[in-house]
C-alpha cells in the first residue's frame, strides 16, 4: 500500500507498577501484530532519546542533584515531560505517520502516578503533559505492589529510585486516580489483571487491541 493511501498507526500504551508486566507484554504484543502482518514499534520510556538516557541514570542513582542528593521531585518531573515530548517528535510521530503501530511500555499516565505523588502537586505534573499525544489506546495491566515488587526483585539486583514497597503502595493508588483523569479526558483505556498467567494476560492485551481500528491519516 503507497504511504498516500495507508492510514495511520496505532498508538498503544501498556501501563502498570514496576513488575506488573509491562514490558513483557509489550514484546509479545509487538511479536503477534507483526505476525498478523502489522508493521510495529516497541519503544519505552524513558526513551533513548537524549533526556531520557539521563533520566534513567537519575532513577539507578548514577546522577545525582547539588550536593550529591536525589534531583529535586519537580526537576525530575520535567525531565519525564521534556522526554515524552521529544520520544513522540522523533520516534513515536513519524512512525505513526508512516502506518507503523507503535507500542510504548509506559508514557502518561507513568507520569501521572509518579510525578503526582512525589512533587504533591497532581494538577502541575497533568499541565506538563497536556501536550503529550493521547494514544488510541491504554492497557492497564493492575497487579498488587506487593507482587510486582516480587517479581521486580526477582529480575534485578539493582533497584531503581521508585522500587520501595512503601511507595509503590502509594503509586498504586496514585496509578487508580490518574485512570480516572484519563477516563475523564475521553481517552481509551483497558484495565487487565497482571496477576494472570503470561499468556492469559497476553491474550487479553490482544483482544483489547484488537477491538481498535487504525486511525485515518490526519490524526
Amino acid at each position: 500500500m503507497s504511504p498516500a493511501r495507508r492510514g495511520r498507526g496505532r498508538f498503544l500504551v501498556l501501563e502498570g507498577l514496576d513488575g506488573a508486566g509491562t514490558t513483557t507484554q509489550s514484546r509479545l504484543l509487538g511479536e503477534r501484530l507483526r505476525a498478523s502482518g502489522r508493521r510495529v514499534h516497541v519503544t519505552a520510556e524513558p526513551s533513548g532519546g537524549p533526556v531520557g538516557a539521563l533520566l534513567r541514570q537519575v532513577l539507578t542513582g548514577r546522577v545525582r542533584g547539588r550536593g550529591g542528593g536525589e534531583l529535586d521531585p519537580g526537576a525530575v518531573a520535567l525531565l519525564f515531560a521534556a522526554d515524552r515530548l521529544d520520544h513522540v517528535a522523533a520516534e513515536i510521530a513519524p512512525r505513526l505517520a508512516d502506518g507503523v503501530d507503535v507500542i510504548s511500555d509506559r508514557f502518561t499516565l507513568s507520569s501521572l502516578a509518579y510525578q503526582a505523588i512525589t512533587t504533591g502537586d497532581a494538577d502541575w505534573v497533568a499541565r506538563l503533559n497536556d501536550r503529550a499525544l493521547a494514544p488510541d489506546l491504554v492497557v492497564f495491566l493492575r497487579a498488587r505492589p506487593r507482587v510486582a515488587l516480587a517479581r521486580r526483585r526477582a529480575g534485578s539486583a539493582d533497584p531503581e529510585l521508585y522500587e520501595v514497597s512503601d511507595f509503590q503502595r502509594r503509586v498504586a493508588k496514585g496509578y487508580e486516580r490518574a485512570l480516572g483523569v484519563l477516563r475523564r479526558a475521553g481517552q481509551r483505556v483497558v484495565v487487565l489483571d497482571g496477576e494472570a498467567p503470561v499468556d492469559a494476560v497476553a491474550d487479553a492485551v490482544w483482544a483489547a487491541v484488537s477491538t481498535v481500528r487504525p486511525p485515518p491519516r490526519g490524526r
